[in-house]
């Protein structure tokens, strides 16, 4: 059998042949390497840790109040705040169970206790405490103010201890903790009404902002 040496143009549609099968294997391989990345970055959930999303893209929160953003750990010198505002009913010559109020992550709690400091029954008279809960397993620092003209105290409070502040009548109240150069700030006020009737509420609100050392 003969064989005829191939004509030039013949060469030339067989070696573009082989160059575009090539190059569709090496796309092929290239697509499945970076299946699932944007601009070749892989991606991690809204809740990985700030180690496990170093140079990664992190996705934003599913569900929740923050649903559709980023959670602010991962983003650089921008604080994470919360809001709070509860309404709690006097328990006639009773004191009230306490209600978490403000989280403070590893840090602490802020619960709030409406209880009634009238002796008569029918009759009450709603005093407010604010506990700032120590959890951290270390001494932290807390400052602690009632209103404008007090002058607050500081101190270091112990790990399952409390910074604990007492509120006769309606006002504002405050607490800056500090633990390892984390800082927690917490603007509140409390409003008591019905005082001397029989259905006296507590009121609480306000802002917790959580600054986390850079």
């Amino acid at each position: 059998m003969r064989f005829t040496k191939p004509s030039p143009s013949m060469m030339v549609a067989s070696i573009a042949l082989f160059v575009s099968l090539g190059g569709t294997s090496v796309a092929a391989v290239g697509f499945a390497r970076n299946a699932g990345k944007v601009d070749g970055k892989d991606a991690v959930k809204a809740s990985a840790s700030v180690d496990k999303a170093a140079g990664k893209l992190v996705a934003t929160n599913r569900s929740g109040p923050d649903k559709g953003k980023v959670p602010t750990k991962h983003l650089a010198d921008v604080p994470h705040t919360q809001t709070f505002g509860r309404a709690f009913d006097v328990a006639d010559n009773a004191p009230g169970a306490p209600q978490l109020i403000g989280d403070g992550g590893s840090v602490g709690q802020l619960t709030a206790t409406c209880n009634d400091q009238a002796p008569r029954a029918a009759v009450e008279d709603p005093i407010t405490e604010l506990n700032f809960v120590n959890t951290s397993g270390d001494f932290i620092n807390v400052a602690k103010r009632v209103g404008v003209r007090d002058d607050g105290s500081v101190t270091a409070v112990p790990n399952g201890t409390v910074a604990q502040l007492v509120i006769a009548g309606s006002n504002t109240f405050a607490y800056h903790v500090e633990y390892r150069g984390r800082n927690l700030l917490v603007n509140g006020v409390v409003r008591q009404d019905g005082r001397g009737g029989a259905a006296a509420t507590c009121l609480v609100w306000g802002t917790v902002m959580e600054v986390d050392p850079s």
